[in-house]
Parts: structure tokens; C-alpha cells; sequence
């Protein structure tokens, strides 16, 4: 029983986290931020936020900056906003996911373009051919 206990806190805190940096000055100036996912510790403790951001490495930093010097704002809202005893503490991760999910998609593009090349060209094309004869 506790898990779903938690699944839902942890729901319930993603959806707050991400309206409380709406009031977060400047968060999306440059670059965009996205929270990615969550995950609570089992005492409920922490809450580990998962965010990426759509931008350079510089504003990436920044954002890590914003994130990691409102956390305690944030957690206050959250404490006024809800009717919990406890609040976690949050903890801000970046989330490498997109970033990889766009670097391999870039490859498969490249192999897709690499491979059309191939077929095109007469060289090294490998069809078979159209009347083969008898087989033994």
C-alpha cells in the first residue's frame, strides 16, 4: 500500500513543482526547461526532480543555478499549497535523456543518408540478377 502511496505523492509534487517555477523569474528566458520525471525516496524524504533544457550548455547552467537557489522557495510553496505534514526535499537533476535520445536520432539520420547514397550508386549495387538460370 505504501508504494501507491508514494506514486501518487510523487505525482502530486511533479504537477506542483513545475507551477511553482512558472513564478521562478527568468526560468525560461533562455533556453527551455522541462521536468522530465521524479522519483521519492521510500521515507519520503527527498524528491529527486528530474528536468532537461533545450538551449546551449550555458544555459543550461544557468538554469541549474535558478533551480538549485529556489528549491528551498519552492519547497516552501508546496508546504503552504498542500495539507502534508512533510515535505521533501528537493533535489534537482539534469536529465541527459533527450540530449542522448537527439544525438542518436542525429546518427540514424546520418546512417539513413549514408545508406540511400549506397543504394544509388551503381557501384555498389548488389542487385541480384533478374533472370538467375537453373540451380543445381
Amino acid at each position: 500500500m505504501g508504494s501507491k502511496r508514494n506514486e501518487r505523492l510523487k505525482e502530486l509534487f511533479l504537477q506542483e513543482v513545475n507551477a511553482a517555477l512558472r513564478n521562478v523569474n527568468g526560468i525560461n528566458a533562455n533556453g527551455i526547461l522541462t521536468l522530465t520525471g521524479s522519483e521519492l525516496t521510500k521515507d519520503s524524504k527527498v524528491l529527486y526532480v528530474y528536468y532537461s533544457v533545450l538551449g546551449t550548455d550555458a544555459e543550461r547552467q544557468r538554469k541549474a543555478f535558478l533551480l538549485k537557489a529556489n528549491a528551498r522557495d519552492i519547497r516552501t510553496q508546496l508546504y503552504k499549497r498542500l495539507c502534508l505534514k512533510n515535505i521533501p526535499e528537493l533535489v534537482f537533476k539534469f536529465d541527459e535523456t533527450p540530449e542522448k535520445a537527439a544525438h542518436i536520432e542525429g546518427i540514424f539520420k546520418q546512417i539513413r543518408a549514408e545508406g540511400g547514397a549506397k543504394r544509388d550508386d551503381p557501384a555498389t549495387n548488389d542487385k541480384p540478377d533478374e533472370n538467375p538460370g537453373p540451380r543445381d
